[in-house]
């Protein structure tokens, strides 16, 4: 602010004010000729919203150094008016900072190399004097000194030196050559490898839509599905008061997406690969994270069918980029638009990778009542970090096998991963899958599991693998309280 006798008159270098005005009866004032930093001046017109021709000139970094001749150019309009105007004080500067004068230092061949041209140093130095720089030569050097009034984030370094040059020459002086230089293939790096395949194989193997999105949260539409805006870094000059967080996940932007077109058909899938704000690190910085975040969306499925069809999408996401297995695990919701009971966590190789999800039924409702909806998200930087197994290959054997199902009943205290676990651990030599064929949820639950044995030097008889299966994994399971059904 600018104050006179401690009441203020202007805002400085933006807009004046009404007592400071020139009027009819006005018979004297006082001249000020000043000069503002354009930095502030452009932060300062953003955040009090006040976009006025001053400001937009200020904030162009103007030379401070023409304030003296503003005022001689006044005076001298002011008295072809009025002869009769007196000046009745001297001239007071106050210079808070100064910019410091630019030396450029190029030869010759710095001009042939980016012009492609042949300029005499002749053109060259009277080029530059014309357009007010000093120029000095020795030999095929040249020392420039730019003016002040160049010197404000204009003329800055040797590249824009060669602009001058160019522009005063004429590009339309250019002759049309062809540059010859040697293109060689880049390599992709692993973060764009592993982002690059990833929508190869979410599009062309399961039929999903990319989308593309902002890096706020818009609690517009955050509070129309009931999710909760979470506190998070913000911008300080947003324009639009729904656009102040930086998001910290994905899944709610993509939520957003499926509401805004659930009627764009019956069943499909949309994605993105983009980046979010997890807080801010030590340094203050924001601590930006890739991740992918993926949504089902279906009314002809039911919930559970469309949980396990994106359960096996990344179990084919992790094994054909990284060559590895996925494990879940049950995890508490860490959103409120997480169901609370069916969330768990994505680990492979015990890096925790992200969470697959349903929704809160307030939430789903908000979306569609009739609709299935299932969310997933996965840290791209953590997976890019997990390095990638070598693909092994096993004969397939030449004997028959023999296929073993067993029904077990759910213990709501085991996890899947443990019984498999402890089959594989008791199974023997000639185990070589589990695999879920069946589920029966009712009364009484149950898992139907296929366990699949083979040898490469025999044909195994039914009594060998009976006895690895109820002598030895069913004793096991019996102990860590999974029972067979009856």
């Amino acid at each position: 602010m600018i104050c006179s006798k401690g009441e203020p008159v202007a805002i400085a270098g933006i807009m004046g004010g009404l007592d400071s005005e020139i009027e009819d009866d006005t018979t004297s004032l006082l001249l000020e000729s000043a000069n503002f930093d354009g930095v502030c001046i452009r932060k300062s017109s953003q955040r009090l919203g006040l976009r006025t021709d001053a400001s937009m000139r200020y904030e162009k970094m103007l030379d401070p150094e023409i304030t003296n001749i503003a005022i001689e150019r006044f005076l001298k309009l002011l008295f072809d008016i009025d002869p009769d105007v007196q000046v009745i004080s001297s001239l007071s500067d106050s210079y808070v900072h100064h910019y410091d004068n630019i030396e450029l230092t190029f030869d010759r061949a710095y001009v042939d190399r980016y012009t492609g041209i042949e300029i005499s140093d002749e053109q060259i130095i009277s080029t530059l004097t014309a357009l007010g720089f000093d120029v000095k030569q020795d030999g095929t050097t040249f020392d420039v000194k730019v003016p002040s009034w160049r010197a404000t984030k204009d003329v800055t370094i040797k590249a824009d030196i060669i602009e001058e040059i160019t522009r005063i020459y004429g590009y339309d002086n250019f002759k049309i050559t062809t540059t010859l230089s040697p293109l060689r293939p880049v390599r992709r790096s692993v973060i764009k490898s592993d982002e690059y395949y990833a929508k190869d194989l979410l599009v062309e193997k399961f039929k999903l839509h990319e989308v593309h999105s902002y890096i706020w949260a818009d609690s517009k539409k955050f509070g129309e599905l009931n999710i909760d805006v979470e506190d998070n870094v913000k911008l300080i000059n947003s324009i639009n008061p729904d656009h102040v967080v930086l998001r910290n996940c994905m899944v709610t932007t993509l939520l957003t997406v499926v509401n805004e077109n659930k009627s764009f058909g019956a069943e499909y899938g949309v994605f993105e690969i983009a980046r979010v704000i997890d807080g801010t690190r030590e340094d203050g910085t924001c601590n930006e994270r890739r991740k992918l975040g993926i949504v089902l969306y279906s009314r002809k499925c039911s919930e559970k069918t469309l949980f396990f069809r994106l359960r096996d999408i990344i179990s084919l996401f992790v094994a054909n980029l990284r060559h590895k297995a996925v494990k879940f695990a049950h995890t508490n919701a860490s959103h409120n638009w997480q169901h609370p009971v069916n969330t768990a966590e994505i680990t492979v190789d015990g890096e925790n990778l992200g969470f697959i999800a349903t929704l809160h039924p307030l939430t789903a409702m908000k979306i569609d009542k009739k609709a299935a909806i299932v969310t997933a998200e996965i840290d791209m930087d953590s997976f890019t970090a997990i390095g990638k197994d070598d693909l092994s290959f096993v004969e397939p054997s030449k004997f028959p096998g023999i296929d073993i199902d067993l029904t077990i009943l759910r213990n709501p205290d085991v996890t899947y991963s443990k019984v498999e676990e402890i089959i594989r651990d008791n199974g023997g030599q000639y185990l070589n899958s589990v695999s879920v064929t069946d589920i029966y949820d009712g009364i009484i639950s149950s898992i139907t599991l296929r366990l699949c044995f083979s040898s490469p030097e025999k044909t195994l008889s039914m009594t060998e693998i009976q006895e690895v299966v109820f002598g030895n994994i069913v004793p096991e399971l019996e102990k860590a309280g999974i029972l067979l059904k009856k």
